[in-house]
């Protein structure tokens, strides 16, 4: 299984955290900044140029803002309730995408 991983030391917004983790998965420039978007190209597929199953590791998460905590936070949280493994401390997150 492919692993992303990813550092949240500089995430200020989230913002920050789409552009990173986008940006791993391949997705187009046009591919939205918000959690249905995130659940259309990784639940759904044919969108980003890696496709499932893959794992994102997010380490960091202790230096990154609150703002893209959160966000990343929510969109874990929404990826896990379609039938995915999540995992978040207060350093670090996974998912996998089955």
């Amino acid at each position: 299984m492919k692993v992303i991983e990813l550092d949240a030391g500089g995430w200020l917004t989230p913002l920050d955290f789409y552009d990173a983790l986008l940006a791993s998965l391949g997705a187009p420039e046009r591919h939205g900044r918000n959690i249905n978007a995130l659940i259309d190209s990784m639940i759904v597929g044919d969108i980003n140029s890696v496709e499932a199953p893959y794992g994102v590791v997010v380490t960091g998460l202790n230096k990154a803002h609150e703002d893209a905590f959160d966000e990343l936070t929510q969109a874990f949280a929404a990826l896990a309730r379609h039938n995915n493994q999540a995992h978040i401390t207060g350093n670090d997150a996974w998912v996998e995408i089955t």
